[in-house]
C-alpha cells in the first residue's frame, strides 16, 4: 500500500485528519491548497505545497510521493471556479468533460481521472468517525412545537437543495424558509436569513443529500457557526445524523449551551421523540 495524502483547505479539519491516521499507523502528507486558508498546525514537516487549478501538477506530486489514496478535507471557497485563474491544460481537459459546475460534476470528474491513475479517493468519514454525532438532542433545553414544526420543515428543504446540489442549508421560521445557501456558503445564508427573523428566532437546518457521496463535500459545522448563528438572531441549530461533521464536539456542545442555541442530529426517526431525552455525547 502506498501512502496517504490529505488534500487540505482552511479550517480544522486537515489537522485533525492528519492526527487521526498518523495514530492509525499512516504516514500521510498534506497536499496543500494555495488557493485556501490552510495551516500546518503542529504538521509543517508534512506538508507538499499545490495549486488547486493545477491538476497535473497535483498528480505529479502524488506519484513523485507514493500517494495512492487521497483524504479531502478542509474549505475552499466556491467561487474558484468562476474566477479567471491561470487553469493547466490538465484542469481545462476535465473542466471540459463535466455536465455543468455543480460541486458533485466537479469532484466526481476529477474523481474518476484520478482512479484511472491509481489514486483513489477516499470517505471522509473513514479518520473523521468521532466527528459524526448519532441522532438526539445534544443540548439541555427542549423545543415546543413550533420549532419541532420548523425543524421537519427545515430538514425537508435543506435535503431538497443538497440533492439539487444548490447548497446544504436552509434558514426557516413558522415554516418560511428565510434564505437558502448556495455559492456564498452556510454563515452568509444565515447572515441573510437571520435578518429577516423577528418575533421569533430562527432556526438554521443543514442536510446532505438522500444518498450522499462521503468522499466528497460531507456537511460541516464548526464554533464559527455558532457564533454567527448567535449574533444573526438563530437558536435552533438541526444537522443530519451520521452525515454532519462537527468540529472539536466537545467544544461545539458547550458553546452551544453559553449561547442558548439547540443543537438536534436528526435520522429518520420521529423528531418528537428525539427532542425527548437529552443525549451525551461518545465518549472518545
Amino acid at each position: 500500500m502506498g501512502r496517504l495524502g490529505i488534500l487540505a483547505g482552511g479550517g480544522n479539519l486537515p489537522q485533525i485528519g492528519m492526527r487521526e491516521a498518523l495514530a492509525a499507523g499512516e504516514d500521510p502528507f498534506f497536499l496543500s491548497i494555495a488557493e485556501s486558508d490552510f495551516t500546518p498546525g503542529n504538521y509543517p514537516d508534512r506538508v507538499i505545497p499545490i495549486r488547486i487549478v493545477k491538476i497535473g501538477g497535483l498528480l505529479k506530486s502524488c506519484k513523485a510521493n507514493q500517494i495512492d489514496r487521497l483524504l479531502l478535507l478542509g474549505k475552499v471557497k466556491k467561487e474558484i471556479i468562476f474566477k479567471s485563474l491561470n487553469f493547466d491544460l490538465k484542469a481545462l481537459a476535465l473542466l471540459a468533460r463535466m455536465v455543468n459546475r455543480h460541486d458533485y460534476s466537479i469532484f466526481k470528474t476529477v474523481a474518476e481521472d484520478f482512479e484511472k491513475q491509481g489514486i483513489h479517493i477516499i470517505s471522509q468519514k473513514t479518520y473523521l468517525k468521532s466527528l459524526l454525532l448519532p441522532e438526539g438532542r445534544y443540548t439541555k433545553r427542549s423545543l415546543d412545537k413550533k420549532q419541532i414544526e420548523d425543524v421537519i420543515f427545515g430538514m425537508e428543504y435543506a435535503e431538497k437543495i443538497a440533492h439539487l446540489d444548490i447548497g446544504q442549508a436552509v434558514v426557516v421560521v413558522d415554516k418560511s424558509v428565510l434564505a437558502v445557501e448556495a455559492v456564498e456558503g452556510t454563515d452568509q445564508a444565515i447572515k441573510r436569513g437571520g435578518s429577516f427573523a423577528k418575533k421569533r428566532k430562527a432556526v438554521v437546518c443543514k442536510s446532505s443529500k438522500p444518498s450522499q457521496d462521503p468522499r466528497f463535500d460531507l456537511p460541516t459545522v464548526g464554533i464559527e457557526t455558532l457564533k454567527v448563528m448567535s449574533e444573526n438572531n438563530c437558536d435552533i441549530l438541526a444537522v443530519r445524523e451520521g452525515e454532519t461533521i462537527i468540529v472539536n464536539p466537545s467544544e461545539f456542545i458547550n458553546l452551544a449551551e453559553k449561547l442558548k442555541i439547540h443543537i438536534l442530529s436528526i435520522g429518520r426517526g420521529n423528531v418528537s421523540k428525539i427532542n425527548s431525552t437529552q443525549k451525551k455525547l461518545p465518549k472518545a
